[in-house]
């Protein structure tokens, strides 16, 4: 009786270590299961473009510089225009269109037709350049001692902005583009202290703020609300500067990677700053928008992770991709079968442009 027991154990433990076996491939064929099937998920294309410089996406595509021309490429592939710039150019594409400047001199780009909505010289070296829907700011002179040109897109001036003896961060247009954003630096005084002004084109200063907390890097909109991400905190303001403090958040030790400053609500994805910085690949993700602020873990490393809409895109170096909506719990893990160099951006009609080896790749994410 005794016999004939110990003999059926190691069949029990055979089925035991089979049916653990199962379980486990199961769930590793889940997690690594290929993004090729069911849909045009992971559908992609390779482009071969040659010199590429800077590579800039937007919400239908990308734009890039090889070195003497501008070109703008939609989601699918194809060439939308081209325009020569020269050498030596710098540009920015947003949108509604691409700026593009040499020296003193700035061209103003459609984004759909390629068309020049302007062409001239500034009274002093072009820094950088931003088209919005209804206007343009060039960033003229030298660093630490700026001054903003705002004008209407087809090139008409409106006013100039002066920043003396500050470092201008960065600026931008919000509310439906009729009104512009400016961030500086004051480094003059014993503590760095980081000023937003709001413009109205043409009129006066809508609103100010002023921060000596804390370093501030990004702004973004929410509503009738400014938000701003520093080193030490997250904040909300009216826009005439008033702090909503109960909306405050303590994001020190994260830094702000991306964010969908497209949507009215921006979905905000921070990274711990120890990955960041590239000490680790990119794992442990906050998520953060209005009503929303979690901690994720990804299961492979990433290189750059990405928000667009409501979800989170993150890409690892062997082409493991990772997609999480903000009402799911996990991510869901695929892998693309490619080796993924560089991560350019996502456009908002869902394809990831990304750089494999020599080529330029677009990624069907939906």
């Amino acid at each position: 009786m005794d016999k004939r027991r110990s003999a059926r154990r190691p069949w029990t433990i055979v089925l035991l270590i089979l049916a653990i076996c199962c379980a486990l491939s199961y769930g590793i064929a889940s997690l690594g299961r290929s993004i090729f099937s069911g849909s045009t998920l992971g559908h992609s294309q390779s482009l071969s473009i040659a010199n590429i410089q800077d590579l800039q996406t937007t919400a239908g595509g990308f734009v890039y510089y090889d070195g003497s021309t501008v070109s703008a490429i939609d989601s699918a592939g194809k060439v939308k225009w081209s325009y020569i710039v020269g050498a030596n150019a710098g540009f920015e594409a947003t949108d509604y269109g691409v700026a593009a400047w040499v020296g003193n001199t700035v061209t103003l780009i459609d984004g759909k037709s390629g068309s020049t909505t302007y062409n001239g010289t500034m009274a002093q070296n072009v820094l950088g350049a931003h088209i919005g829907d209804k206007y343009t700011a060039i960033l003229i002179g030298e660093e630490g001692n700026s001054t903003i040109v705002l004008m209407e897109n087809g090139g008409k001036q409106i006013n100039q902005i002066v920043l003396d003896n500050v470092l201008a961060v960065d600026y931008g247009f919000f509310s439906d583009g009729s009104l512009l954003w400016v961030m500086v630096c004051d480094t003059n005084g014993t503590v760095p202290t980081c000023n937003i002004q709001t413009y109205r084109p043409g009129k006066e200063i809508v609103g100010s703020i002023s921060d000596t907390e804390q370093l501030a890097y990004a702004v973004m909109f929410q509503s009738s609300r400014v938000c701003v991400v520093g080193d030490v905190y997250y904040k909300v303001y009216d826009y005439a500067g008033v702090e909503d403090s109960s909306l405050r958040k303590l994001v020190y030790g994260w830094y702000l990677t991306d964010a969908d400053s497209s949507s009215n609500d921006p979905l905000m994805v921070f990274v711990n700053d120890a990955q960041c910085k590239g000490e680790s690949d990119i794992q442990d993700v906050r998520i953060v928008r209005s009503n929303l602020d979690r901690v994720v873990r990804f299961p492979f490393g990433c290189r750059r992770v990405l928000a667009s809409g409501n979800t989170i895109y993150g890409f690892a170096a062997d082409g493991h991709l990772m997609i999480m909506r903000t009402d799911e719990t996990s991510p869901r893990a695929y892998q693309l079968g490619m080796n993924i160099d560089e991560v350019y951006g996502v456009t908002r009609d869902g394809v990831a442009v990304l750089r494999s080896g020599g080529a330029i790749c677009l990624v069907d994410l939906e």
